[in-house]
């Protein structure tokens, strides 16, 4: 397949195209996907692919006000992308003005190597995982398991240009592995376990490790013991805490908490920034050098909303410390806020999660006296944004710990819970490590979290789903 992308020439065309008096953002972007798709032991699908888009934002202050206009186009040329400069700018001359916006683009700063091409990218990234993923779907097992999966490698491509003299590039990998194993017990009960697995890219281990922990816990699912929905301490696996705190960091928007519209808004009026919102065993943290999970260095906006603006393309994203030690010490926001809410801040697409705990999951599993052990989440949705309340499903795996011990398979449940309630329950929690989320996998691919346990987690009804 043919991965030729040249997105520093099409930026550099689109600028050289733009109407003096404007102001112009260029992005180029070239996305490579290569994935493969398996169920009941067999490959079902697999493919590779490369597409390239240009997106051209023109800012207008001829008449005082500032005015955009946007667009974005597929599989660009440098023709095209000066044609589309030429027509962006001409739109954004009658777009309706925006109060709101930061007056000007972020000063230029530059990469040395701007012009250099991506990476290679095609099926060949799926390689090292190949042979232990073959071995697990050909395996014999006592229990004859199915596994079904996904696994997708992904290459994203950025190269960002301004009329500020900004020249800005990045290149990320990651590769995401998801699989489910699922087999009939001696009774005629079924029984389904998860494991995921997020990295830069596949290994020869991937698989292998997905699987025997897969393995592992479906032997945990010998006997059943009986739990009645209530509220119950939990432990919950990195995995599902993550999606949890994921939710938490989407809410932490600086323009509701002023508006008086999400969780970290205080009911006379303000914010609850400097106060304490969940345990003090909490840290928060994003920020593109972050070990393990680093991520772009710098703003890429395609539209404003609440919480950004296309006039905050090209500014360095910061480390933040979103929440340190339980206090709330900033929220998310565009430039142009700030200037009402100095400590709004914005936010790199990695997060990191600190329980202050020690240890491996079995580690924590083995000091709980009493706790269901939860293992991943899905079917999330918000009931009242307010209180931060989500609802949702627990998943392929739901375990009594009794004096340290696994000593059987529970049923599903429906939740009902705050994620910041979660936080402050916290009473002990391992180590953070990269983990794959299994609800918002597919949209956060970079999350750094610990296993924790929690007091009082809301289990309000059985699930009959397995």
């Amino acid at each position: 397949m043919s991965t030729s992308f040249d997105g520093a020439a099409l930026t550099d065309a689109a600028l050289a195209a733009c109407p003096p008096g404007i102001d112009m953002v260029a992005i180029a972007e070239r996305a490579g996907r290569a994935n493969l798709r398996w169920a009941r032991n067999n490959l079902t699908t697999n493919g590779c692919t490369a597409e390239g888009s240009l997106t051209i934002i023109a800012i207008n202050r001829d008449t005082g006000a500032v005015r955009t206009a946007s667009r974005t186009q597929t599989g660009p040329t440098t023709e095209s992308a000066a044609q589309l400069s030429a027509r962006v700018a001409s739109e954004a001359s009658t777009a309706p003005p925006r109060s709101d916006e930061e007056s000007a683009l972020p000063d230029g700063s530059a990469d040395a190597d701007f012009a250099t091409s991506a990476p290679a990218f095609g099926p060949q990234v799926l390689d090292p995982l190949v042979a232990g993923l073959s071995d697990t779907l050909t395996a014999s097992s006592p229990d004859d398991a199915q596994w079904s999966g996904y696994a997708e490698a992904c290459l994203d491509s950025t190269w960002l240009s301004t009329t500020a003299g900004t020249r800005r590039v990045h290149h990320q990998s990651t590769a995401r592995f998801e699989t489910t194993r699922r087999s009939i017990r001696g009774d005629g009960q079924v029984v389904s376990t998860w494991a995921g697995r997020s990295s830069e890219a596949f290994s020869a281990d991937t698989a292998r490790s997905a699987a025997a922990q897969a393995t592992a816990m479906s032997q945990w699912a010998a006997q059943d013991a009986e739990v009645d929905p209530e509220r119950h301490r939990v432990l919950l696996t990195g995995e599902a805490f993550a999606d949890l705190a994921i939710y938490a960091m989407w809410s932490a928007s600086a323009r509701g908490a002023l508006e008086g519209s999400n969780a970290f808004s205080l009911a006379e009026g303000g914010t609850k920034l400097g106060q304490a919102v969940v345990s003090p065993r909490i840290t928060v943290s994003s920020g593109p050098g972050l070990t393990g999970i680093t991520t772009m260095p710098f703003v890429v906006e395609h539209t404003s909303g609440p919480n950004s603006s296309v006039l905050d393309n090209g500014e360095a994203v910061p480390t933040t410390t979103w929440i340190d030690h339980g206090v709330l010490q900033h929220l998310i926001g565009s430039r142009s806020l700030q200037r009402s809410l100095p400590q709004a801040r914005r936010a790199s697409d990695n997060i990191a999660i600190d329980g202050s705990g020690t240890g491996t999951l079995n580690d924590l599993i083995a000091r709980t006296e009493d706790a269901l052990l939860i293992t991943s989440l899905w079917y999330i949705r918000e009931v009242d944004p307010q209180s931060m309340l989500l609802t949702g499903l627990t998943r392929d795996g739901v375990y009594r710990i009794r004096d340290g011990q696994i000593v059987g398979s529970a049923p599903n449940f429906r939740f009902n819970a705050s994620p910041l309630d979660v936080m402050s329950r916290v009473t002990d929690a391992t180590t953070n490590q990269r983990v794959q989320p299994r609800e918002w996998g597919e949209y956060v691919f970079r999350v750094s979290a610990p296993a924790i346990l929690s007091e009082d987690f809301n289990l309000s009804t059985r699930s009959d789903a397995r």
